[in-house]
């Protein structure tokens, strides 16, 4: 197997310091490095983008210590609902909604099943997905009867601009999320607004409990782990502004026990969850004569 070595999409260097290895199968290892100039995690190297389908074969329908045990079920499409609800609030999306034209669009990029494509069409929205796996693609069009594209985002050719735009659980699994951004940027309303949530790297949260176990560190389906400060030192580069932060999640205990409860609300109270939420919209740029 081939792969890339590549630099910190934020500092353009190769400047970088090991973390650990974890094992792939029976005959891969993947490696974490954290650069030493602005302290982004990344896996370095990495498989090549056109070699990556292997790895996610099974990843929607067959539980290991990775994937989903069966992302079509029903009872999956709840549970994604109810944990995307709480974070629409989270990030006060309900008030903005309610500051928009009657027509608005919304574009959810790594879209899966089109869960929330569909939510978004109920409330009214002009509402469109994409996502690169053919079997969430086809479930979200001869199932939902729902907007999506199986293509790749960086090179399929959009004719709308929107109000929002959705990496939920996305921009960690991504080759290039530099590129992807500097796109978003040129497809969001000038008043419109991108929300992010992925896996949050910090010292303060619980992952400094687990170490190489931490439940996100899934290589090589996760690539990139980010702090917040990473997180917005790339948006800042990209011409984005982060107007709402919110964090949750443990990983504490099992789910559904008392432990788990109380360990995740304290973790949203204080800020110290291991998956957060962002809200960014477009710099404004002003001019001194």
């Amino acid at each position: 197997m081939n792969y890339e070595h590549v630099p910190c999409i934020i500092c353009k260097s190769f400047d970088t310091t090991l973390r650990f290895s974890k094992p792939w199968g029976d005959d891969e290892v993947f490696t974490l490095v954290r650069c030493k100039h602005c302290g982004l995690e990344f896996v370095n190297p990495r498989p090549f983008y056109n070699d990556m389908p292997q790895y996610y074969k099974g990843y929607f329908d067959k539980r290991t210590d990775r994937g989903y045990s069966d992302y079509f079920s029903k009872a999956m499409q709840t549970e994604v609902l109810r944990l995307l609800a709480l974070n629409l609030a989270d990030l006060n999306f309900y008030e903005f909604e309610s500051t928009l034209p009657d027509t608005r669009y919304a574009l959810d990029i790594g879209c899966a099943a089109g869960y929330f494509v569909d939510y978004m069409a109920k409330r009214g929205w002009k509402s469109s997905g994409i996502d690169i796996a053919p079997d969430c693609i086809n479930y979200a069009t001869t199932k939902l009867h729902v907007d999506a594209y199986c293509d790749d985002f960086l090179t399929f050719n959009f004719t709308n601009t929107y109000h929002l735009i959705t990496l939920w659980a996305t921009i960690e699994h991504l080759h290039y999320p530099d590129r992807f951004l500097e796109k978003i940027f040129s497809l969001l309303h000038d008043d419109g607004l991108l929300y992010i949530s992925t896996c949050r790297s910090s010292i303060w949260s619980p992952r400094i409990l687990f170490g190489k176990r931490w439940r996100y560190y899934n290589f090589p389906h996760h690539l990139y782990f980010f702090s917040y400060a990473t997180l917005a030192k790339l948006l800042q580069l990209k011409g984005f502004t982060i107007t709402r932060f919110a964090t949750y999640g443990s990983g504490i205990g099992k789910a559904g026990s008392t432990i788990r409860t109380v360990a995740d609300g304290l973790a949203k109270k204080l800020y110290l969850g291991d998956m957060m939420l962002i809200a960014a919209k477009k710099q404004k740029h002003t001019f001194n004569c």
